[in-house]
């Protein structure tokens, strides 16, 4: 999410928190928001004010749901050697494949589950894995990084950015 659209969340939450306020406070017969809408409405200058505010706002709620609607291309194949006698790619089911190849010469290692995306700089692997519970974690996740690192450039050509792993359901000892 970019910097502007969180901008426009924030200032957008902001005023239907303020909404919120008046709502509440004319709901329970408070007659002070009431009065201050009156008085801000009661000049021409005033009311053009608010009618661009308005405009504003509408613009602002267009903005949210078209983000908010707006499918993401997703990753299909990664280019790995583009020249004169053509292309050559890899789908990402291939590419998992090849992870799940790397990750079974670990061992340790009980269920994972990849995932990849593509940065500038190369693929982003995000293991969401199940390991054996006497193992340390930061030995075997260092171990993973480097082998599936190495395996996906020696195999397949594919520049790797970063791999991050998330350990998940390590069970008991007694299990």
């Amino acid at each position: 999410m970019s910097a502007t659209l969180r901008l426009v969340l924030f200032l957008y939450n902001l005023l239907l928190l303020a909404l919120s306020g008046i709502f509440l406070a004319a709901a329970i017969n408070r007659p002070e928001p009431l009065a201050y809408l009156q008085l801000a409405l009661a000049t021409p200058e005033n009311r053009l004010i608010f009618g661009i505010a308005a405009l504003l706002l509408l613009g602002a709620t267009l903005v949210v749901f078209v983000h908010l609607f707006k499918k993401e291309p997703r990753l299909e194949q990664v280019v790995v050697k583009q020249g004169l006698q053509g292309e050559i790619a890899i789908t990402v089911p291939a590419i998992k494949v090849l992870i799940m190849k790397a990750i079974k010469q670990i061992e340790g290692v009980r269920d994972i589950r990849p995932h990849v995306a593509q940065s500038a700089e190369g693929l982003v692997i995000k293991l969401h894995m199940a390991i054996n519970p006497e193992l340390s974690v930061p030995e075997l996740s260092q171990q993973i990084q480097s082998t599936v690192k190495q395996y996906l450039q020696d195999i397949g050509g594919l520049e790797v950015a970063e791999i991050r792993i998330l350990v998940d359901d390590i069970p008991a000892a007694g299990k």
